[in-house]
């Protein structure tokens, strides 16, 4: 049995907050996470935009204070529940050429789906498993409105995303890799799916949602085809607790990398999805050891 208020008291108990959307029309995405670790007086974030024309961010620490959902230029505040402000104003750059980029964002981020509780979808090993990574962890999917401004060029933004809460021990080299996979097909269908694999074996979590309620997803087999080491393509058999299985295929259309550590490596792609002759849009995350090689 994990003792919650034991974990509340180590170093590396941390609460995240992680929000991403892709606007179809305009092709930009973007993803941010603010993550705050009190026992260890660290608070961070980063924030990321990418595009055909850019992939460019920022990710910095600070020590706590009493806004943990704001820092460098990154603001986070839930207006009414289940709806968040969100703004940034500050820069980003290009991980290639260091070129800087001026930034401001004000956007809406309104659920479309009841929140979902992995709780619903591992048992009391599976949690105790991933016990290192996240003892809470909370998802939602949403639609983002607002403008995003790129030096001199303004973006009116009408896009479908998802936000992500999490609390616990945030040891990000605990696991062997982690996928966190989610796509959304209309304002009335999408799916999330996290595969945690630690030394004890893997995890897996999630939803299907079709316009009525979350359905928890408790398995999935991923098969996923490299290029250079970088997840390009993956076809997914996911199932849920009634017995149903969804077939999901993936293609990374663009990706950021983010270092996290000496010991681990964080890529976040654009995928294109297909179920059911359907195509979605969404985050593909993989969590990879940090090696000479990447």
């Amino acid at each position: 049995m994990v003792d919650l208020e034991t974990l509340k008291k180590q170093e590396e108990w941390n609460e995240s907050y992680y929000f991403n959307f892709h606007d179809q029309k305009n092709d930009l995405t973007a993803f941010m996470r603010i993550g705050n670790k009190v026992n260890k007086n660290e608070k961070s974030m980063f924030f990321y935009l990418m595009s055909p024309n850019l992939t460019a961010g920022v990710k910095l620490e600070s020590p706590c204070d009493s806004k943990p959902l704001k820092i460098g230029g990154l603001d986070y505040e839930e207006i009414e529940p289940n709806k968040w402000k969100i703004k940034y104003d500050g820069p980003i750059f290009s991980p290639l050429n260091k070129t800087k980029f001026k930034v401001k964002m004000d956007i809406i981020w309104e659920s479309l789906n009841p929140i979902m509780d992995y709780v619903d979808c591992v048992d009391e090993k599976q949690t105790e498993l991933s016990s290192n990574v996240a003892s809470e962890h909370y998802e939602q999917f949403g639609k983002a409105s607002g403008k995003i401004e790129i030096d001199s060029e303004k973006f009116e933004i009408d896009a479908l995303g998802e936000r992500d809460l999490s609390r616990g021990i945030r040891a990000w080299d605990s696991p062997k890799m982690w996928m966190w996979i989610n796509s959304h097909f209309s304002n009335h269908e999408s799916f999330n799916i996290t595969k945690l694999s630690v030394e004890e074996g893997d995890i897996d979590a999630g939803y299907f949602y079709t316009g009525s309620k979350n359905v928890a997803l408790i398995k999935s087999d991923i098969s996923l085809k490299f290029n250079n080491k970088i997840p390009y393509k993956f076809s997914m058999t996911l199932f849920d607790k009634k017995g149903c299985e969804y077939l999901v295929k993936g293609e990374v259309v663009r990706f950021g990398m983010i270092p996290i550590d000496e010991k681990m490596l964080l890529i976040e792609t654009l995928s294109r999805y297909n179920w059911n002759g359907k195509e979605g849009y969404g985050i593909a995350e993989f969590l990879i050891p940090n090696t000479p090689e990447n």
